[in-house]
């Protein structure tokens, strides 16, 4: 059986509001998964201050749609997530409003350190192992964080088949990390709670040294070794 949502966020952000339109439109690869513009039918494009996309099929519909206005020292965004889950709604309701927490956190981070830089983005995922109560454990641990450390703490991020990073640990709770370096955010999203496994998302800005494959699969690869000898705690 199918039942509405509506997940609804205002944030003020770093940025004039053609940034952050920017960001939110044509750049959303940088911060968050990218935006579809091809396959959602455009309601409202009113740059750079409102936006409407919507994506139907039969019944089922997902929109978003943000508002942008000037604010003292950036802008003010809110942004309005709604349509149709058709599964475990308590569940993906859930993810969902989490999950938009993380990446509006995240536009906020990019428009502050990386704007206007080329970036790329990709996920991969651990194994089915790490769908197990405490699995966030493990990544805590093998990057050196404390299960109570506060955002800000800085850190020595190791990158596998690459030098490690000074990083700055920006976001912190009971489902999800996100450090940042010079370069990079990292955001580690702890999907084993809603039945999934866990996932690290990797957002690199500037010219990279490795090409996207190979710094995908040495990621994909240290997330098998990881969670195929590390026992969440």
């Amino acid at each position: 059986m199918s039942s509405d949502f509506r997940i609804e966020r205002e944030s003020e952000l770093p940025a004039e509001p053609e940034d952050v339109w920017q960001a939110v439109t044509r750049d959303s690869a940088a911060w968050s998964i990218p935006l579809d513009l091809a396959r959602s039918t455009v309601l409202v494009w009113e740059p750079p201050h409102r936006g409407v996309l919507r994506t139907e099929i039969g019944d089922w519909f997902n929109q978003i749609a943000f508002d942008i206005a000037p604010a003292p020292g950036g802008s003010y965004l809110r942004y309005v997530h709604s349509g149709v889950f058709v599964d475990d709604w308590e569940n993906e309701y859930e993810g969902a409003r989490r999950h938009t927490d993380v990446y509006l956190h995240t536009l906020g981070q990019y428009l502050r350190y990386f704007r206007g830089r080329k970036f790329r983005r990709f996920e991969v995922l651990a194994p089915k192992s790490s769908i197990t109560h405490g699995a966030l454990g493990v990544i805590r641990a093998a990057w050196g964080i404390a299960p109570d450390a506060p955002t800000g703490s800085e850190l020595t991020l190791p990158v596998p088949g690459a030098p490690a990073k000074a990083a700055v640990l920006d976001l912190h709770d009971d489902a999800f990390i996100g450090v940042r370096t010079e370069d990079a955010l990292y955001r580690v999203f702890g999907r084993n709670r809603f039945g999934s496994p866990v996932a690290l998302g990797v957002y690199e800005y500037g010219v990279q040294a490795r090409p996207e494959r190979d710094s995908a699969n040495a990621w994909a690869g240290w997330l098998r070794e990881l969670y195929g000898t590390a026992a969440a705690p």
